[in-house]
């Protein structure tokens, strides 16, 4: 992302310049288990899940806020599956009123995560019971203010005219605790 530099009486003011319009980030997480799902037992991505869906696909996978497939707020230019912390991708985000504003709210750190609108293709259960997509069709991307997945990040917004070139710009993010919630058993699946 390039900066706008100002100076007035010797304050240095840098701005993120947001003409480029580019976040990008980790937007799932390989073998991290949520318990944030349906599953009560956890689900996970196996590494690779993605590719054959994003290999297949004719065209770009589009970003949208909390799910709400109503606007658009921007499409994937790249993805890298075989990213070792997990599908990486990097987003164009469009030059209208709601893509500004995303832009604004990704800057500001409200929104800093990624979620998948998914269907399974092929899944397993892993030895601690947990549900393993091994392959998942891909139908979108949001951004939203919390993950089912600690790992689906926001990472940085990107200058597209700078190659390799990206500058950090959001807060890092703590650590969530996913660890399932201690629910009556009356709201269990046991």
């Amino acid at each position: 992302m390039s900066i706008i530099h100002a100076t007035f009486s010797g304050v240095e003011l840098r701005v993120p310049d947001m003409s480029e319009r580019i976040v990008e980030g980790i937007v799932v997480p390989w073998s991290e288990t949520s318990f944030l799902t349906d599953d009560p037992r956890g689900e996970r991505f196996r590494a690779g899940s993605l590719t054959r869906t994003l290999k297949e696909r004719k065209t770009p996978v589009k970003l949208f806020r909390n799910h709400d497939w109503d606007t658009a707020v921007g499409k994937a230019l790249q993805w890298k599956t075989h990213h070792e912390a997990g599908a990486w991708a990097q987003f164009r985000i469009a030059a209208t009123q709601a893509g500004d504003d995303v832009l604004t709210e990704v800057r500001e750190g409200m929104l800093d995560a990624f979620s998948v609108g998914f269907r399974p293709m092929r899944e397993t259960r892993g030895t601690d019971g947990a549900r393993e997509i091994i392959e998942a069709q891909l139908h979108e991307v949001s951004l939203v203010p919390i993950a089912a997945y600690d790992g689906a990040r926001v990472l940085a917004m990107r200058s597209a005219g700078r190659t390799g070139a990206s500058e950090r710009l959001l807060p890092p993010m703590p650590d969530v605790n996913l660890a399932p919630l201690m629910l009556p058993s009356r709201w269990r699946n046991e």
